[in-house]
């Protein structure tokens, strides 16, 4: 046994702090630890996908948005007219590529150029790296031949970085593959289709990503975004969330071409497009050598949900989850009972999520509110039974807020995880956390997701996944209050926010089996969980400070022999308001030392973790 505690010196400079006394005991297992506690939903909202991940550099690419501008351009893109130049821009619902409508460039006369510019995103303008080349393509027709000029330019048009032309004719829609590579670096700049002669086209469709150098194992994914999100070290990804709810969200939509795929009327975008969808997500996923769980709508046909259960063997799927913060009750039951059985029959080993909602308090009566007459969980009765007459597993996934500490409070949780198995004694079943939600990036949400996911390791074993939401966020971007992304994107860079940081620090340093920890004072503010491995010659300690004040905290470690071995420390800590920007992405990062002679400090609003290992030596 070796005990660790501060020096004299030590607790007289931290006079003024609070003291608490941690006590851990290595040899006490409490159970083992789920390695997907530190996962992420990724879903289109706030542009996820389309700005995000997906290599796509062009929004708007089949020009479904309505013409705001009354100048016959479709919403996502702009006119580009050279002085002097005659002609015009229309759109055209006659005979569109895809969807509702394509847009019509004609050029009349004079000289210069006619066309529409695409900026990306928001317009915030697309990265181009000199001397790497973007490859792309366009759907066009013309009544009579034309000639089609493709080109990255800077903003404004001044610079043209590179160009190329394509002979366009005939009535029916053809595809042209084009390849550009840029002379100078812009950060900020534009993709342009125009005409500089006299003619007329209809472009249905346009495509433009890097080449292999700036995409993940050559794959449509943003090179910097996988990497960036991998070394995050999520573990399970979910696929999913309300963008499911869409009415013409399915995943049949999401095969084919990506370029005939159609747009839909999405959650969170009016103009939705599936070019980048489930199985792209699986291909992410299985190269990346992340876990995933795709989410579906609860109105997919039996058939239909069999089929993708067959299809799933391929990418060795394991879990899939029907609907998203749905109502548990007759309606879902009706619902969910065929497509379970079908998706059982086609591919007996896959587990099925139950999109259920929050539980917030404690349950009491399993079949009432709060003594109220409206049935809580007879349809989960009902589901669960249906999994034991089939001796199949089934989760449950539940949501929890983690809008600032000392949230979240996890026994509303808890209490649905124990009803569970009184409601259908010997059912196979598990409860996963598929969203922890806030409205913020920030340092508060940072130590909130910490204290939900160490809630988490303390009830792992029917708590098999945390993911926080959400994945991604480009840069600025926040139409619909769900201010919260892990990591943070432009057209050019990466950058973690906080709660970032917080489940890179703890996938760095996970263990697999929970060790009795425990604080003194009952007033401490610290959360406290502590870790070990198999071979019991590493401990992890995890400590939370959700208080306004320092924390000094002798600590007790029995159960192991660390005498020859120097704790590392890692801790993240900043005022409750902290971002990180794209000028400043480190602001708020983690920082470690060795500590020479076990003197332990908790920052206020921080998130700490000790390890002790065997390559830590003095």
């Amino acid at each position: 046994m070796i005990t660790l505690r501060l020096s004299a010196i030590t607790l007289a400079l931290a006079a003024a702090c609070a003291a608490q006394d941690i006590k851990i005991d290595a040899g006490d297992i409490v159970h083992p630890v789920s390695p997907y506690l530190t996962g992420a939903c990724i879903e289109d909202v706030n542009h996820e996908i389309y700005g995000g991940i997906y290599s796509q550099m062009i929004f708007g690419e089949s020009f479904q948005e309505p013409d705001k501008s009354s100048n016959g351009v479709s919403g996502m893109w702009s006119a580009v007219r050279s002085d002097g130049v005659s002609g015009g821009f229309s759109i055209d619902r006659e005979d569109p590529f895809v969807g509702a409508q394509s847009q019509e460039i004609t050029f009349h006369g004079g000289a210069g150029k006619i066309g529409v510019a695409n900026s990306g995103l928001n317009r915030w303008g697309m990265y181009f790296s000199q001397g790497k080349p973007y490859e792309g393509s366009v759907w066009a027709r013309a009544e009579k031949p034309s000639t089609l000029i493709v080109s990255l330019e800077s903003r404004d048009g001044s610079s043209a970085y590179a160009a190329q032309s394509i002979a366009v004719s005939g009535r029916n829609w053809k595809r042209f593959d084009f390849v550009l590579t840029p002379n100078g670096t812009d950060k900020s700049g534009r993709f342009v289709i125009s005409l500089k002669s006299p003619g007329s086209m209809v472009i249905g469709h346009a495509f433009l990503q890097p080449g292999e150098w700036g995409r993940f194992k050559g794959l449509p994914v943003r090179k910097d975004v996988a990497e960036a999100l991998m070394a995050e070290g999520p573990g399970v990804l979910r696929y999913g969330g309300s963008m499911v709810n869409a009415p013409e969200y399915r995943w049949k939509h999401m095969i084919g071409p990506r370029h005939k795929r159609p747009p839909y009327k999405g959650t969170w975008y009016p103009f939705s497009s599936d070019g980048w969808g489930i199985f792209d997500f699986l291909d992410f996923c299985q190269a990346a050598g992340i876990e995933a769980i795709p989410d579906f709508n609860i109105d997919e046909s039996p058939a239909d949900m069999a089929e993708f259960a067959r299809r799933a063997k391929a990418w060795h799927l394991t879990h899939l989850e029907l609907g998203n913060e749905e109502a548990i009750n007759e309606t879902y039951w009706e619902k969910f009972k065929p497509l379970a059985e079908a998706i059982w029959a086609a591919n007996p080993d896959m587990i099925i999520v139950v999109g259920d909602f929050y539980y917030h308090q404690a349950i009491v009566d399993p079949f009432h509110f709060s003594g109220g007459s409206v049935p809580t969980l007879a349809a989960q009765k009902k589901i669960l039974d249906l999994a034991k007459a089939h001796d199949r597993e089934v989760w449950f996934d539940v949501h929890v807020d983690t809008e600032a500490p000392p949230a979240p409070d996890l026994s509303g949780v808890k209490s649905f995880i124990e009803q569970l198995g009184i409601i259908s004694p010997g059912a196979k079943y598990r409860v996963a956390i598929f969203e922890l939600n806030a409205n913020n990036h920030a340092m508060r949400r940072a130590l909130a997701n910490a204290s939900g996911i160490l809630q988490a390791e303390c009830m792992s074993g029917r708590l098999a996944v945390v993911c926080s939401a959400n994945c991604l966020q480009p840069d600025g971007q926040n139409d619909n209050g769900w201010d919260q992304g892990l990591l943070f994107l432009n057209p050019s860079q990466t950058w973690l926010q906080p709660p970032g940081s917080v489940a890179q620090m703890i996938s760095q340093n996970y263990e697999p089996l929970l060790i009795k920890s425990t604080v003194t004072s009952s007033a401490s503010s610290l959360d406290v969980v502590a870790l070990r491995n198999q071979e019991a010659n590493t401990v992890v300690l995890q400590v939370v400070n959700t208080g306004a004040e320092p924390i000094a905290s002798p600590v007790h470690l029995t159960g192991i022999d660390i005498s020859q071995i120097l704790p590392a420390v890692t801790q993240l800590t900043a005022p409750l308001n902290a971002v990180n920007t794209a000028s400043s992405p480190d602001a708020v990062k983690p920082t470690t030392k060795t500590v020479m002679n076990g003197e332990f400090s908790f920052p206020a609003h921080s998130f700490s973790i000790i390890r002790w290992a065997p390559q830590h030596y003095p």
